[in-house]
C-alpha cells in the first residue's frame, strides 16, 4: 500500500481477517469494508477472500484530496473482527519545488533505487509548504481576500501578484468592478494599478489620480494570482537541504553525515529542535516574504 495517493487513482487495501484466539480466520464470514472520503461520503467497495484469512478490495478512482479512512468489520463463527486505517490523497497543483529524482540525486541515493520514493514524496510537500510559507507561492495559485475601504492601496496576503483578475468595490449592495488601467491609460475613475514588485493595489480615477477606495468594512474583494514562473536556484537547493535534513533526522538517528556538523552549521548542537536549519533559511533569504502586520 503506497503513502500518498493522486485524486483519480485507484487504492487497493487489504486485511487479515483474526479469529477471536488470534488465528488467521478461514471459516465462513461476513466481510464489510466502509470507507469514508473527506468530505463525509461513504461508500462500501466489495471485499473478497484471496486465501489464508486475507481480504482485499479498491476503492476506485479517488477523488476528494485529503485523509480517507477505512474500516473493516468481519463476523462469524469464533471471529468479531475490527481494523481501522487511512491512506493519503493528495490534490492536484500542490507546492512541489523538486521532483523525486533530483531528491534521489542529492541524497546519494541510486536512480534505480524507488523503494523510498513513497516517504520521500511526503518530504517533497512538507518542504514545498515551508518555501511557501517563507517565500510566498512558487506555483501560480488564485486567491479572493477582502480588505477594508477608505484607503488608498491595499497589499494583497500572498505574493508576488502574477496577475489580477477582478477587484470590486462595494457600496453597500451594490459592487463596481474596477479594471487595471496602467499609468498614462486611464479611461474612467473606476480603476486601479498593481505594482507586481510589491504587490500593492492602488485605487485611480481620472488622469491616473490617486483615489480612495470606497469607504466601508470588507467591502472590497479582490481576486488575483500569486505565484511565480520559475523557482530560483538558491530556492531550489535550500529545498533539497531542507529534505536532506528532515531525512538525516528521521532515517539516520540525526547523525552529522553529508560534510558533518561543521558542514552543517552547527545543527547537531540542537538536532530535533528546529525543522529550519539556519542554512535553509539563507539560501531562501533573497525571496523571503516581508513579515505580515497583525
Amino acid at each position: 500500500m503506497a503513502l500518498i495517493y493522486f485524486t483519480g487513482q485507484d487504492v487497493g487495501l487489504t486485511a487479515t481477517v483474526l479469529t477471536d484466539i488470534g488465528q488467521p480466520a478461514t471459516g465462513a464470514l461476513a466481510v464489510v469494508l466502509t470507507v469514508t472520503d473527506p468530505t463525509g461520503q461513504i461508500t462500501t467497495p466489495a471485499a473478497g477472500p484471496q486465501g489464508g484469512g486475507t481480504y482485499a478490495a479498491v476503492v476506485p478512482a479517488v477523488a476528494a484530496p485529503g485523509v480517507w479512512l477505512y474500516r473493516w468489520t468481519a463476523t462469524g463463527p469464533g471471529t468479531g473482527w475490527v481494523s481501522e486505517g487511512q491512506f493519503q490523497v493528495r490534490g492536484m497543483g500542490l507546492e512541489q519545488i523538486v521532483d523525486i529524482a533530483s531528491v534521489r540525486a542529492h541524497l546519494n541515493i541510486p536512480q534505480t533505487t524507488q523503494t523510498s520514493d513513497d516517504e520521500l514524496q511526503g518530504f517533497i510537500l512538507a518542504a514545498g509548504e515551508l518555501a511557501k510559507d517563507v517565500c510566498g507561492p512558487f506555483v501560480p495559485e488564485q486567491h479572493t481576500q477582502t480588505f477594508d475601504g477608505g484607503t488608498g492601496t491595499v497589499v494583497p496576503d500572498w505574493h508576488p501578484v502574477l496577475s489580477v483578475q477582478s477587484v470590486v468595490e462595494y457600496y453597500g449592495l451594490y459592487g463596481f468592478a474596477l479594471t487595471e488601467q496602467p499609468l498614462g491609460s486611464q479611461m474612467n475613475a473606476f480603476s486601479y494599478t498593481v505594482d507586481y514588485q510589491t504587490g500593492e493595489i492602488t485605487r485611480r480615477t481620472f488622469g491616473a489620480q490617486a483615489a480612495v477606495f470606497a469607504l466601508g468594512s470588507k467591502n472590497i474583494r479582490i481576486t488575483y494570482t500569486a505565484g511565480r514562473t520559475t523557482v530560483p536556484w538558491s530556492v531550489r537547493l535550500g529545498s533539497l537541504e531542507l529534505i536532506r535534513h528532515l531525512w538525516q533526522m528521521t532515517q539516520q538517528g540525526g547523525r552529522p553525515r553529508f560534510g558533518g556538523a561543521a558542514m552543517d552549521g552547527g545543527e547537531t548542537h540542537i538536532p530535533m529542535g528546529f525543522a529550519l536549519p539556519d542554512r535553509v533559511l539563507e539560501l531562501w533569504a533573497p525571496y523571503r516574504r516581508a513579515p505580515g502586520i497583525a
